[in-house]
């Protein structure tokens, strides 16, 4: 009989008193047994903490923990350095997921030492509906075109190689923590089914800084903290970079990129 390894899920949460419980809900509905949910009020000013207080009352896999910054960054490698999960999975307090993903995820891991990550197709509901279109995964085109959602599995093991979830960043965190995990080599597995449901609307992270100056400190930030690997694989890496910030088109010119070297 094979043993199930332990999955921790991570949420953060900062005031999502209206969402949390549903998300947790779903969390509670997973069609697995070998888990753990670690929650971090992430210094929130309204009811959350309440909310997650009383959901996850008597329920013995589900665990709050209180900071006092809002940062993230922080909130996740805090959920993580308390977890004792062989896998972890990230997911957004306002988010839900399909109760087979845990399952089929933890099982890829499982039996494929050379995938690091595993991510699947996602949804969008609430303000906007229909398909998350992103990208299909290239390292190279990655460090230019985000092509892999924070809701993704990853090992304990591989997470301990990296520095965490930069605190720098409050936009596009997953964004480098994913480069700081996968530069080391390994393999990203995509299922082919919608078992993320990205919630849209007008209180996100994403909306909140899409449109103001935190895109061209992110950009510069992932580009100066990696400056040798995007020299080594692309050229003119910081001005693709700030081209697919400002317009979007990013995708779009990798097709014409000429690169320098292979990965090592």
């Amino acid at each position: 009989m094979t043993i199930e390894p332990k999955v921790t899920i991570i949420i953060p949460c900062y005031n999502r008193e209206k969402y949390i419980g549903e998300t947790l809900e779903c969390v509670q509905h997973i069609n697995y047994d070998n888990f753990e949910c670690i929650i971090v009020d992430n210094n929130s000013t309204d009811n959350s903490a309440k909310e997650i207080q009383k959901f996850i009352q008597g329920k013995d896999r589900f665990r709050l923990i209180h900071q006092d910054v809002n940062n993230i960054s922080i909130a996740r490698n805090k959920a993580i350095a308390a977890s004792s999960g062989e896998f972890i999975l990230p997911l957004d307090s306002d988010d839900l997921i399909h109760p087979d993903y845990v399952r089929e995820a933890a099982k890829i891991l499982q039996n494929n030492p050379g995938i690091v990550v595993v991510t699947c197709d996602a949804v969008l509901f609430g303000a906007k509906k229909g398909k998350w279109k992103r990208p299909e995964y290239n390292f190279k085109d990655f460090l230019v075109k985000v092509s892999i959602h924070n809701s993704s599995m990853y090992r304990r093991a591989d997470y301990d190689k990296t520095n965490g979830y930069e605190p720098e960043l409050r936009y596009c965190e997953d964004w480098e923590f994913w480069i700081n995990l996968l530069k080391r080599g390994g393999e990203v597995y995509k299922i082919r089914k919608n078992y993320l449901f990205y919630r849209r609307h007008k209180d996100s992270t994403q909306r909140k800084y899409r449109s103001t100056d935190e895109n061209k400190f992110v950009t510069k930030f992932i580009y100066e903290k990696h400056k040798e690997l995007y020299a080594s694989l692309l050229e003119n890496p910081l001005e693709l970079l700030q081209q697919h910030q400002k317009y979007k088109k990013g995708y779009n010119q990798l097709r014409r990129l000429t690169f320098r070297k292979p990965l090592p």
